[in-house]
């Protein structure tokens, strides 16, 4: 299973992610963002077909938001889940951390 697909500036997310998949997440992240010659654009997360995410995840995509962010870019959450909100929510996170998409 792909754990990450990038289309039309939206991450996509799947699968169970864990810190035995940071190292190969950040690699395809930097990979598609990196592809990308508009860096000061409105970037996406889709979370839709996550399973499961623990706090590495959460801080890579932190890390990838602060890298869009210092592009001019921004990072929006298209599609979240309960898992992922939930997330957030232990480690007392507000809510526009990951603002959501219009």
């Amino acid at each position: 299973m792909t754990i990450l697909t990038f289309e039309n500036n939206t991450f996509k997310l799947s699968g169970k992610l864990t810190i035995y998949k940071v190292s190969e997440l950040k690699n395809k992240i930097l990979e598609a963002y990196n592809k990308e010659t508009k860096k000061d654009a409105d970037f996406f997360l889709d979370l839709s077909a996550v399973e499961a995410i623990d706090a590495a995840v959460l801080q890579l995509l932190i890390s990838l938001k602060i890298l869009i962010k210092n592009g001019k870019g921004n990072l929006k959450l298209k599609v979240s889940t309960q898992t992922f909100d939930s997330l957030l929510d232990l480690f007392g996170m507000p809510a526009d951390t990951f603002p959501k998409a219009a």
